[in-house]
């Protein structure tokens, strides 16, 4: 998709659609929604006044424009309440009216910023550009995947930004770039995730981490089953010994800040297919699996924008990946490993398995020199129980590292909400015969399995981020069609660049 500025009168410009916006608390129309209007002959105020067109948030009504003005079409956009709307509001609504777009097979698409809610100082230039421009680019995203007669649906070619000429130039380029980098790594990470599990092994995974690497010139490293039982990575090795697919850990390096002693490790769960183990999972819903290297894929796809954009920092990738299979060799309840940290883990279930990978694969980030940590896994389905699929759940060990991430995540405008880590929690995973347990059944679930890999960050600050709930959606939605969202991404980016600019 072609991103193009334009500083024409948005009425004057020839298109398939224009987008312009309304809402339901406003008095009249305004903007560039009343030049079209206007020259609309006021069809759209007519709509209004006859409560067609609400302005509810989300509502979508697409107009013929029958020659009056050079656009084909008009979608009148509904923006709900005026006096609630965020910069996260207006990228989800925009994506949903670039997807009707894509797949009324629209070619060229025109929308104008509204460039009164900078001027009331409620946004800067850079934040509402961005978010327009993610909302096309994420809102029309597809999955090609395999079928052999694909769907007709034409992607959109071009996306025409109607901006003020008030407005400052360098701020503009300053959102689209942000807007590209951020959409093309959650894009990248939301196809990782959308891939069937027999297309996606842990060594085609660490295939396209390869890829981010050389594109945005990275150091990479795969490290093979052999190096890993030599290196001593029992809880990883254990996972993944029922598989016939080779156990690896992937490690990415950007080391944009030379003078820094600061090291962020970002730490994703990479089970690329999940059966629970000799525990084994229901199997309704079991091909939801594939997705349970979404944190990995959120990982790839972060450093892949962080490499775009270089800010000035450095970030280490650390993602354990296996497959979590079942045979004669598969781990048991009730079996004891010891992980690479020394610390031994008595499995008491064999489907709490990704915090098995993660306590190999923070040690090993804490090894490489990683002083903040944060990692990024589909962790648990107790967190859905708790939050829904609306917000990340979020565990620390370290307050201001938390803010850092939260403040990360407001700006990324994806949600994160903290839950406890209070001492008494830390009972429920203490062992009878080993150092710590992997499962302590259903009670505080979430927050069990956050405290788990908590204990192998030890005194390093760390943030645990389970995205069970939010990586995935059953239906488009906002800036999200269904299907893998790539949540964390933005976040991460957000928080490398803060971190940088400490």
């Amino acid at each position: 998709m072609n991103i193009k500025i334009s500083t024409e009168d948005i009425s004057a410009i020839a298109t398939d659609c224009l987008i312009v916006t309304y809402c339901e608390d406003q008095d009249s129309v305004k903007g560039n929604t009343k030049k079209v209007d206007e020259a609309l002959q006021h069809r759209i105020s007519q709509l209004i006044a006859e409560k067609e067109i609400t302005g509810k948030f989300g509502e979508i009504t697409l107009l013929h424009n029958w020659g009056r003005i050079p656009a084909r079409r008009t979608i009148v956009l509904g923006l709900g309440k005026e006096s609630e709307l965020t910069v996260e509001k207006v990228r989800d609504a925009i994506g949903e009216a670039a997807r009707l777009a894509r797949k009324r097979n629209f070619k060229t698409i025109t929308f104008g910023v509204a460039s009164y809610y900078v001027e009331r100082k409620l946004w800067n230039s850079v934040d509402i550009v961005q978010g327009v421009a993610e909302g096309v680019q994420l809102g029309t995203y597809t999955f090609i995947g395999y079928k052999t007669k694909q769907e007709s649906n034409a992607e959109i070619q071009d996306f025409v930004l109607v901006v003020d000429e008030a407005m400052v130039k360098d701020a503009i380029e300053a959102g689209l770039e942000r807007a590209g980098v951020a959409s093309h790594a959650t894009n990248l990470a939301r196809s990782l995730v959308n891939e069937p599990s027999n297309k996606l092994t842990p060594a085609i995974l660490a295939e396209r981490a390869k890829e981010v690497a050389r594109r945005r010139n990275l150091d990479v490293t795969v490290i093979g089953q052999v190096e890993l039982e030599e290196m001593g990575m029992g809880a990883l090795l254990g996972v993944g010994q029922a598989s016939d697919k080779e156990t690896m850990m992937i490690v990415l390096k950007y080391l944009g800040a030379p003078d820094s002693k600061d090291i962020l490790g970002y730490i994703g769960k990479g089970i690329t297919f999940d059966t629970g183990g000799i525990q084994v999972k229901p199997d309704e819903g079991m091909g939801e699996m594939k997705t349970d290297m979404g944190g990995a894929a959120a990982v790839i796809g972060a450093m892949d924008g962080i490499g775009a954009l270089q800010p000035h920092v450095n970030v280490i990738a650390v993602i354990p990946t296996c497959e979590n299979m079942i045979s004669g060799n598969c781990l048991k309840p009730a079996d004891v490993i010891t992980s690479f940290s020394g610390k031994t883990i008595e499995i008491v279930h064999t489907d709490a398995e990704g915090r098995l990978i993660l306590a190999d694969g923070v040690s090993y980030a804490k090894h490489l020199g990683a002083t903040k940590l944060v990692d990024v896994a589909t962790l648990t389905g107790s967190v859905i129980s708790a939050l829904g699929h609306a917000a990340t759940g979020l565990i620390a060990n370290n307050d201001e590292w938390a803010a850092e991430v939260k403040a990360a995540a407001r700006l990324a405008g994806e949600k994160v909400w903290q839950l406890p880590n209070f001492e008494e929690y830390h009972e429920y995973i203490e062992s009878e015969i080993a150092d710590i347990k992997n499962d302590a059944g259903r009670p505080a679930g979430c927050i069990q399995g956050g405290i788990f890999i908590g204990e192998f960050a030890e005194d390093t600050p760390w943030v645990h981020l389970d995205i069970a709930g939010t990586a995935t959606t059953k239906k488009d939605k906002g800036h999200n069609p269904v299907g893998a969202t790539g949540v964390a991404v933005r976040t991460l980016i957000q928080l490398a660049i803060r971190f940088g600019g400490k």
